[in-house]
């Protein structure tokens, strides 16, 4: 039963890559315009706009009917064409005439996650029967900016056209994690009770100590904001395999200016001579203060886009 629906499927794929199209002129003086047997264009004309998805996830999942399952991948789902070097998303264009385009790729991303833990509370007089739990919390924002604006420009006559041009690409990103936590610093509990949050990947919390008692920890920290500025140049190739849809990819080569500011932990402290909590702040250079440049050759991943035309 297999063998037939893929069988199928593959006739159905095939007369679809190899219909026919009808090439027609209004005047001698206009170009040829490229037709299906309906009498639709499957070139984009000036004035429509593109947008480009992904078409990894479908042909990943057309591949589930070849290799016999063995290696399932999930059903597809509509993911904006992504560029891995440059973690460009969505990606627009508007055709300024036949063989010119204005196109934007960008991606915001923002994130906010929040981490909790059950710990013991501090107290003078616990009582063992009935122990009392409190609560430590980590926050942690993200944002990611990055915005490229640029012009393409296309060649050929038929389905199969040639891409290339340039465009300028600006990012930004940070991240600040906070801690709440349960148990306060006190003069009877100079270092309380406080979890590790080291294990959850943005970094230790404690600084001074440990759980059981926590003499110098961390209220936030800031990694420090990075900034990029890159000229992008790229070529690549799309095909029209129906009308005002292809499929195509472009590899590209850019050179990208980034720095990125030093990295500041606030951590507290209990300070016995003022008998309260003293904050102090520290700049680390762990990952921070950092200036380079660099060029190179990006999507060597291989992304493929899928480009709607209307």
């Amino acid at each position: 039963m297999r063998k037939i629906f893929l069988s199928m499927l593959a006739s159905v794929l095939t007369i679809a890559a190899i219909a026919q199209e009808v090439t027609t002129t209004t005047s001698t003086s206009e170009a040829p315009v490229l037709r299906s047997k309906k009498g639709e264009a499957y070139l984009p004309i000036a004035g429509e706009w593109g947008l480009g998805v992904s078409a990894n996830p479908f042909l990943d999942y057309l591949g589930n009917f070849v290799n016999g399952y063995d290696n399932f991948n999930d059903g597809p789902n509509f993911e904006f064409a992504s560029n891995p070097a440059n973690n460009i998303a969505v990606f627009g264009k508007l055709m300024k005439d036949a063989n010119t385009a204005y196109r934007i790729r960008f991606n915001v991303g923002i994130r906010s996650a929040t981490n909790k833990a059950v710990i013991s509370q501090n107290e003078l007089n616990p009582d063992p029967a009935f122990p009392a739990f409190t609560e430590d919390w980590q926050k942690v924002n993200t944002t990611a900016i990055v915005i490229a604006p640029g012009i393409e420009k296309r060649r050929g006559s038929t389905r199969l056209q040639g891409v290339y041009g340039a465009e300028l690409v600006l990012g930004f990103n940070n991240t600040k994690v906070s801690y709440d936590y349960g148990n306060a610093m006190s003069a009877d509990f100079n270092a309380p009770i406080t979890n590790d949050f080291d294990n959850y990947g943005y970094g230790e919390n404690i600084l001074t100590g440990n759980e059981a008692a926590a003499a110098v920890r961390v209220v936030e920290d800031k990694s420090g904001s990075n900034f990029l500025v890159g000229a992008r140049g790229f070529i690549g190739v799309e095909y029209f395999f129906a009308p005002k849809i292809s499929i195509g990819g472009e590899f590209g080569y850019m050179l990208g200016f980034q720095t990125q500011r030093k990295a500041t932990i606030t951590a507290e402290t209990w300070d016995a001579s003022s008998v309260g909590t003293r904050e102090v702040k520290v700049d680390e250079f762990r990952n921070g203060g950092v200036t380079s440049l660099g060029i190179g050759l990006d999507n060597l991943s291989g992304s493929i886009n899928l480009l709607f035309y209307f």
